[in-house]
């Protein structure tokens, strides 16, 4: 596994920018760092709620077969 942090770019449209840059300022962090905040707990979130979402996805990865599609 890789340590060091890689960037990524993506599209956001400027309300939801805006709404993730005021969680940001209120909580005293960077608009990446809090972006990087709500991966991880979303993350964790889907690991709670569906403990096979990441493995399959994982598992996918590993083996160049599409993953499967998860709702919720």
């Amino acid at each position: 596994m890789e340590t060091k942090e890689k960037n990524i770019t993506f599209r956001i449209n400027p309300g939801l920018k805006k709404l993730v840059e005021s969680i940001a300022q209120e909580e005293r962090r960077t608009l990446s760092s809090q972006l990087r905040v709500i991966l991880e707990e979303w993350i964790k979130m889907k690991k709670e709620l569906h403990p096979q979402f990441l493995k399959d996805i994982e598992e996918s990865v590993e083996s160049g077969k599409p993953e499967p599609v998860w709702k919720g």
